[in-house]
């Protein structure tokens, strides 16, 4: 009810957009293509929620929603929706090319640790100065701390990646298997993430950043679970696909991604008496949002040791497919923001005659 009154304003709903798009121009300094230069963090956000690489699309989106980031990952979801599905490639961690790799649960994995660009060392000061503001740290993220290129390893060895660093573990029969995942296109085949494994990954993947990081933190405060990030990496995956006329394998571009692998111990995992392990990945390279998938992944994997026991918000995957929608959220919080005037003077009838008022909102 209600919202036939936001039809019949059109006047006045034109003349609003067109004031939020003055008020929100950038003075004529920057324009949506430039944003994946000067806030590439900002644009690797709006492509991990909206699950889509483009990032001159995504600059565009922020660009046109005045910095609201949700609603930039609506306008790219839905540009996306509308274009036709040409094909598939599929690909593995073993095939990404590492330009970031750090292991906190390791001093000296196999492979080496390699910084990359990044502020994690820096200190956490506002500089007013015009030069740079990293920490003097490569901006190219091949290069490590101590100027070892990240592919050194792999050139040397002949390998598409540096090692898992979990390897080792996996090995000597320290991790526990946990469900298997299975890969599910989400947008063409929706699944039970209740259930499936592989769906609820790729819900984490596209998850709201706010979202995973509030769910993850508070899953590890109060709790007698420890997790620890075995490992942490950014690189660029190779985009193949099979040529209409030959049948060949052509690659036509990449795209890069972080994941993140987290172990578990204690809590549930106490039933396995092995470590739970827990994978995070995201388009881009706002770290954190793989790192909260992969303690989120972590936790739900774990709950499967001890079935019988009612699950927490962050070891429930029903509650997380829902928590974790981050356009599902933004629009329901949004929608309050429409006429529910009918609805609410039904409301206030029905108190004044002291009868049955459950709001019953259309």
């Amino acid at each position: 009810m209600g919202y036939e009154t936001v039809r019949a304003d059109a006047g006045a709903i034109a003349t609003a957009a067109r004031l939020a798009q003055r008020k929100g121009s950038i003075d004529g300094s920057a324009s949506g293509l430039d944003l994946a230069g000067t806030l590439p963090l900002l644009v690797d956000q709006v492509a991990g929620e909206a699950g889509v690489w483009e990032p001159a699309v995504c600059s565009r989106a922020i660009e046109q929603a005045r910095g609201d980031v949700a609603r930039a990952v609506s306008l790219v979801r839905a540009w996306a929706a509308m274009l036709p599905r040409r094909t598939t490639s599929r690909t593995d961690i073993g095939q990404m090319r590492t330009l970031r790799r750090i292991t906190p649960a390791f001093r000296e994995p196999e492979g080496g640790q390699y910084l990359g660009a990044s502020l994690d060392y820096a200190q956490r000061l506002l500089d007013f100065d015009d030069g740079p503001v990293n920490g003097g740290v490569s901006s190219n993220g091949t290069v490590s701390a101590n100027g070892t290129a990240a592919s050194t390893y792999a050139a040397a060895h002949g390998l598409a990646q540096i090692p898992r660093a979990l390897d080792g573990l996996d090995r000597r029969g320290l991790l526990s298997p946990g469900p298997v995942a299975q890969a599910i296109d989400g947008s063409r085949a929706p699944a039970d993430a209740g259930r499936e494994r592989g769906a609820f990954e790729q819900l984490l993947a596209r998850g709201e950043t706010g979202a995973l990081t509030a769910i993850a933190y508070t899953s590890i405060r109060g709790t007698d679970a420890a997790a620890t990030l075995a490992e942490l990496r950014l690189g660029e995956f190779d985009v193949y696909i099979e040529h209409p006329d030959t049948g060949g394998r052509v690659r036509i571009g990449s795209v890069p991604a972080t994941v993140a692998e987290v172990v578990l111990y204690g809590g549930r995992q106490k039933a396995d008496g092995r470590l739970g392990v827990g994978v995070g990945a995201t388009l881009g390279s706002v770290e954190r949002r793989a790192i909260s998938a992969a303690v989120l992944d972590a936790n739900c994997a774990a709950a499967t040791c001890e079935p019988a026991v009612a699950p927490s918000p962050s070891e429930d995957q029903e509650f997380l497919g829902i928590a974790l929608d981050g356009q599902e959220a933004a629009g329901f919080l949004e929608h309050l923001k429409l006429p529910h005037h009918v609805t609410f003077t039904s409301v206030l009838d029905r108190i004044a005659a002291g009868g049955d008022h459950d709001d019953e909102d259309a």
